[in-house]
């Protein structure tokens, strides 16, 4: 779908992003009923609902993903072209089983075709759902980095298994021979085995309950002097474990997932935190200028919201923007014909997601810096 140079300012009051657009609630980003916009015959609308979680360990990230999302969908629909776009938001229940309800009401009250951005808690609940399937409901670009089989859900990422692996590479490239594992009990990954056998070393267990604090998980990992730790947890594990780690006089390489929040963990591990702080992204980061989707993405996140992208929103826009050049693929409505548009391979801007051979479009990971102030 074309993109213009310049957009019209969009008529949506958004606040900062911090506040922003979630706190005016899902209605003012597409209300139920509303008219929408005069079109001609041939301009199709596709309804996408967006179930974001914002009470989770993923809340933070959510809320950039959305935003980002949000900006290209904006400005897909004013660039017009064959597809209008209606994006539905909802609070997502914290409680899977409801969750899926929601999904299942998006479908059937607002005759959503696709669910985006779903986040760890509640997409195995929608991605096992019959009736979701029954419906032909895709569900698209999950925030999630979970690896699930369903044949209705479409990654515009890489899974955390394809992090670690990335990051232990990445780490032995740099010449770090001691490496160490720490891994939350949300997840424990299959080739767990196979990354102990990389690194030489057990991985550690991290169980709030059995070890509140992570102190003797830190003691155990400090002992042995690991120029990285690699964690494999949420924002709270990786925090939690980086501040117990300080407490025993380790600063070393402090390695997480995309499933952690940089801001959250820069307010836990405090100002006087001196390790590095370096993080897996799974989308080119907004440092990286030369492609023409982060330019994009920089100049729109300015022009819609006036605020400072992250690699949440680039994520968030690169999966609406592959969505929307998919869809204007469509020859008509229907599930089957919905399923051969995603079933694509394309280019966002120097950066290409393909779906012709399966359902995860991009394996893109990468180490980030991430600074502890």
């Amino acid at each position: 779908m074309p993109m213009p140079d310049s957009l019209p300012p969009t008529s949506l009051p958004y606040l900062p992003l911090r506040r922003r657009l979630l706190a005016v609630g899902a209605a003012a980003l597409a209300l139920p009923g509303a008219p929408l916009l005069a079109q001609s015959p041939a301009r199709r609308t596709v309804v996408v609902g967006h179930l974001i979680d914002r009470s989770g360990a993923q809340a933070d990230l959510a809320r950039d993903y959305l935003a980002g999302a949000k900006v290209l969908f904006d400005a897909a629909n004013a660039a017009g072209g064959p597809i209008r776009i209606v994006h539905v938001v909802r609070d997502a229940d914290p409680d899977p089983r409801r969750a899926l309800a929601q999904a299942l009401a998006l479908a059937d009250s607002e005759h959503a075709e696709l669910i985006f951005g779903a986040g760890d808690r509640i997409l195995p609940a929608l991605a096992s759902s019959a009736e979701l399937a029954r419906r032909g409901v895709q569900i698209v670009a999950p925030l999630s980095g979970l690896a699930l089989a369903e044949d209705n859900v479409w990654f515009t990422r890489a899974d955390y298994q394809a992090e670690l692996d990335a990051a232990v590479r990445q780490l032995r490239s740099y010449g770090l021979s001691a490496i160490a594992l720490a891994v939350a009990p949300d997840f424990a990954t299959p080739s767990l085995a196979r990354l102990e056998a990389q690194t030489g070393t057990r991985a550690v267990p991290l169980d709030p309950k059995a070890d509140p604090g992570a102190a003797a998980a830190a003691r155990r990992i400090a002992a042995a002097r690991p120029g990285a730790v690699i964690v494999a947890g949420d924002t709270l594990a990786y925090a939690g474990l980086g501040r117990a780690l300080a407490a025993q006089g380790w600063y070393g390489f402090l390695v997480g997932l995309s499933s952690v929040s940089a801001t959250v963990a820069r307010e836990i591990l405090g100002p006087g935190y001196a390790g590095g702080m370096v993080l897996t992204q799974v989308a080119p980061g907004p440092q990286q200028a030369t492609l023409r989707v982060v330019r994009e993405h920089v100049a729109r996140m300015k022009q819609y919201l006036d605020e400072p992208p992250s690699s949440a929103t680039l994520a968030g826009y690169i999966g609406a923007a592959w969505l929307a050049r998919a869809l204007a693929g469509a020859r008509a409505s229907g599930a089957a014909e919905l399923r051969r548009a995603l079933q694509a391979r394309v280019d966002v801007g120097d950066f290409t997601l393909d779906f012709s051979h399966g359902q995860r479009g991009s394996q893109y990971v990468t180490l980030a810096v991430s600074g502890a102030r």
